[in-house]
């Protein structure tokens, strides 16, 4: 079968860039949207997220959907989190068996592992505790294909890159010389530079890799220490820590779970299949980014 590959998501910033990068490489790239339409130079199909969907003539699907995760986790959204991921992906699983599909590369997030202190976790450790290593496990529970379609979970950490939601949410507060460490600033962060995730998920797609991939830089900082990185970087003082307290407050669970939970991600899969990653550290990843 010839290199066609869908992407669920393709419209939005990570996906974009994926389509470009592997057309780029000779891919045959179909982008599936709500509207019919995008702002690439690839192949569109019309989906809404449910139901049946046209797989004709794909050899492989890498699915990146998924509502925000970063804001209040209001009941209201919760549901949005689950139908956007979970259920989503059990209606994609439904065509891909009915399609000549053979790889999927299905989305999930280092948020399985959830607060976990200073162990080290590779893509062997078990799920973790609370509300979002519990929807990351039913996400990764949902992927029900053949098993001669080859899969690959992406356990991704904070994508960092130039126009990404994470960046210029925390860049414009970083600016304003209001940016500082959240809660004791001691909690690990999983993070890593767009290139790198888009490369990323690439070596998966063309290697003969399967199940979870932790999809993170190899050198894991501390918030305190990603903190004073990206102060430096944008020459701005970082004088103002965010208390937990006061983050609980305004985000609710998210900031418990999401900001101040420590998950120290390694990525050993990548790293013993001979991927290279562009930026190992953070400092040289924050350089590029403001370059």
């Amino acid at each position: 079968m010839k290199k066609s590959v869908g992407i669920i998501g393709a419209s939005g910033w990570l996906g974009g860039h994926l389509a470009d990068a592997l057309s780029e490489r000779g891919w045959a790239v179909t982008g599936f949207s709500r509207s019919h339409r995008g702002n690439k130079d690839i192949s569109w199909r019309q989906w809404r997220g449910d139901g049946d969907v046209d797989l004709s003539g794909l050899s492989a699907v890498i699915n990146l959907a998924g509502e925000a995760i970063d804001q209040r986790w209001t009941n209201t959204r919760k549901v949005a989190f689950r139908k956007s991921r979970v259920d989503l992906t059990q209606d994609l699983c439904e065509s891909i068996r009915e399609s000549e599909v053979e790889i999927l590369l299905n989305g999930s997030a280092t948020g399985f592992y959830g607060n976990r202190g200073d162990d080290f976790l590779t893509e062997r450790e078990p799920v973790g505790g609370g509300y979002l290593a519990e929807l990351c496990q039913d996400w990764e529970g949902a992927v029900d294909v053949p098993g001669e379609v080859r899969t690959v979970l992406l356990r991704t950490g904070v994508v960092l890159g130039k126009g990404g939601r994470a960046w210029d949410k925390m860049s414009k507060i970083f600016r304003l010389g209001i940016g500082g460490r959240l809660g004791s600033g001691k909690q690990w962060m999983p993070w890593i530079h767009l290139e790198d995730e888009v490369n990323g998920m690439i070596f998966c797609l063309e290697n003969e890799i399967e199940g979870p991939v932790n999809l993170v830089a190899p050198e894991s900082v501390r918030n305190g220490e990603f903190t004073k990185a990206v102060g430096a970087v944008l020459k701005r003082p970082t004088p103002f820590p965010a208390p937990a307290f006061a983050l609980k407050l305004a985000l609710g669970d998210f900031a418990q779970e999401g900001l101040l939970a420590s998950s120290r991600v390694v990525p050993e899969k990548l790293s013993v299949s001979g991927f290279q990653f562009s930026y190992e550290k953070i400092e040289e990843a924050l350089a590029e980014i403001i370059a």
